[in-house]
């Protein structure tokens, strides 16, 4: 949600001469209740138009548009926030964790040195988003990220439906406390590096005009498919894809805050003097300001992050209905009017090899996948 908003606002016509470290430093010092709204107007923009598209306006609706960001509300039907993948590849950086202690210290003293008024604004945001101060809506409170434990939530989301939990404990080194879930894709991650695998054989070949053709587009469309299915399965309600769908949204926020904090040398960075030239490197000074390390991959997990939804979207949207539409996720460049994300997909396997250790471009065991079944009858 928050890459997004900083988006529609930096390509506006009345605000496009302003530089995009000012759009940056305008979202990170708004009102703590104007982004609340904001992502109210971001749920509504989806939830009306696919879960209740013919409730009327509601008072929560109405209010939402008084915001700051009213007029940078998305359209009706738009998901406007990142796929639920992009939250679990930032949120292993421990960045939230680093974060919160940094909360705590301005809070608590001086340590980290007198803030500037923009890192004050800062920290009253932060509180918000991350950590349930001043957050006026019931429903938000719900289900993270302002909840009083909203890194529980969102590691129940993770479980759910990578089957993963994050890399590291509580704050304190502790074992995580969550509700895991029975239904839980616990299968995830061998279909997805296996549909990794085949697409860099995929894009190895995209130049290979003598050798043997190592692409599969029918085993990439399998995989895909499957890929598909599961986490369709997780989603299912009245609603298409109505579960989970708040959840992911409320992880998006935190998470794009936190990436947006890191983006460029904002004010927190400048005053606990933080700066670095990427965005894992400004993590990692933080995080020695306040005694708790980055994960030591945070490099691949910011790479990859943004690439990671895009490329998770595209398999959960269904757009590769057989074997000649594979292309899409390994192409750079388009096959006709189709968005290809073969960019994506590469920065994807890179990061994930160098995040995981693994190495995608060479198979270790394919898995099997197998057709889906319907039930006799079934349309």
């Amino acid at each position: 949600m928050i890459p997004q908003l900083v988006e529609r606002i930096h390509t506006d016509p009345s605000f496009s001469a302003l530089p995009l470290d000012s759009v940056r430093t305008a979202v990170l010092t708004a009102d703590p209740l104007d982004l609340v709204l904001h992502f109210e107007q971001v749920w509504t923009a989806w939830d009306t138009s696919v879960l209740f598209p013919t409730f009327p306006p509601s008072a929560r609706r109405n209010l939402a548009a008084q915001g700051q960001f009213g007029i940078f509300a998305p359209p009706a039907g738009d998901q406007a926030w990142d796929h639920l993948g992009y939250s679990f590849a930032l949120e292993n950086s421990r960045a939230v964790q680093i974060l919160k202690r940094v909360v705590r210290e301005y809070r608590s003293g001086e340590a980290l040195g007198i803030p500037s008024r923009e890192t004050l604004r800062w920290l009253d945001v932060t509180e918000a988003l991350l950590f349930g101060a001043e957050n006026p809506f019931a429903a938000w409170l719900s289900t993270a990220p302002a909840s009083s434990d909203g890194e529980s939530a969102r590691r129940r989301a993770y479980w759910r439906l990578f089957g993963l939990d994050l890399a590291f404990g509580a704050d304190d080194n502790r074992p995580p406390v969550f509700d895991r879930a029975t239904a839980a894709n616990t299968g995830f991650v061998g279909l997805f590096e296996e549909l990794l695998f085949e697409l860099w054989q995929a894009i190895t070949n995209l130049k290979n005009f003598s050798g043997v053709n190592a692409s599969d587009d029918d085993r990439i469309f399998r995989l895909t498919e499957a890929l598909m299915y599961m986490l369709r399965a997780r989603r299912k309600g009245e609603g298409e894809g109505s579960l989970l769908a708040r959840e992911e949204l409320a992880a998006a926020t935190v998470l794009g805050w936190v990436d947006l904090t890191f983006s460029f040398d904002s004010p927190v960075i400048l005053d606990t003097a933080a700066q670095s030239t990427s965005a894992a490197g400004r993590l990692t000074n933080l995080g020695a300001k306040v005694g708790l390390a980055a994960h030591s991959k945070s490099t691949a997990l910011f790479e990859m992050a943004e690439s990671m939804s895009k490329v998770m979207r595209v398999i959960e949207s269904g757009v590769i209905v057989d074997p000649t539409l594979s292309y899409i996720l390994y192409r750079d460049q388009p096959v006709g009017p189709t968005t290809v994300y073969g960019t994506q997909a590469r920065r994807v396997i890179t990061e994930w090899s160098a995040a995981t250790g693994k190495d995608l471009k060479a198979r270790a065991r394919a898995v099997t996948t197998a057709p889906v079944r319907k039930l006799v009858g079934a349309s």
